[in-house]
């Protein structure tokens, strides 16, 4: 429980409630969820995030109170497997399919559209499932749906992990993994809704940037050589697939 300043519930709810309100003033809310990334040290390994959250707010300046679910599943790679992403993106498509045949190419091109840099126009990786706001059905019928999507964390992602694990690897594969993580944390600190709600909320600081890799790196005007597997990895950040 808790409450936050009206700028806060506006990024959380993505509307404009509440814009003459005093900037002082307090919304009262509840929320409950549970988050993880996992940053492998092996670039061959990729990055994986999900988080899955219930919010709800009182009454307030007039603005009902409201309720939503939100969250998803992503992977970020650094090099691509095509085989790991149609397992991972499988994995997803039957826990979506078990709930409704339309949540996975909803969720996969929402996911595809919210990790996207806009000022670098490429995505963070290679996407998966995301959805926010979402209350269009009992809240039962959405709870058991994101609870069978996290319990699919780990048979969508620890084979890809075990797989690659112990993959050998170069210096130069090194620093480009941390390219990418560099991307990932500019998406976290730019764009990431969860970012921006925690940091107007005086939340735990700690708590709100634990997704950001623990080293990244930054290049001036980094191209990968063209036919590489760097620029294959670029492309499909770049240009959305679909990999079931």
């Amino acid at each position: 429980y808790g409450s936050m300043p009206p700028e806060a519930y506006r990024a959380a709810t993505g509307t404009k409630a509440g814009l003459d309100a005093d900037p002082k003033d307090r919304v009262p809310f509840f929320a409950a969820g549970i988050s993880s990334v996992m940053h492998p040290i092996n670039p061959h390994a990729p990055t994986m995030h999900f988080n899955y959250r219930y919010f709800e707010t009182e009454t307030w300046k007039g603005v009902p109170s409201q309720w939503w679910f939100g969250g998803g599943t992503d992977i970020t790679p650094s090099y691509l497997y095509e085989d790991d992403m149609k397992h991972f993106h499988g994995m997803y498509k039957e826990v979506c399919d078990k709930h409704d045949p339309a949540f996975y190419p909803r969720f996969k091109t929402w996911a595809d559209d919210y990790f996207l840099i806009k000022h670098r126009d490429e995505r963070r990786g290679l996407g998966g499932i995301f959805f926010d706001d979402l209350n269009d059905r009992p809240a039962d019928q959405i709870l058991a749906f994101s609870t069978d999507a996290m319990a699919a964390v780990t048979k969508s992602y620890l084979p890809i992990v075990a797989k690659h694990k112990d993959d050998p690897f170069t210096e130069e594969q090194k620093q480009w993994q941390q390219l990418r993580r560099g991307r990932y944390a500019e998406f976290n600190l730019v764009y990431d809704r969860g970012t921006t709600f925690g940091l107007k909320t005086g939340g735990r600081i700690e708590s709100i940037l634990m997704s950001l890799p623990l080293t990244c790196r930054f290049e001036y005007d980094h191209h990968p050589k063209s036919g590489s597997p760097e620029a294959e990895l670029l492309d499909a950040c770049k240009n959305p697939r679909e990999w079931v």
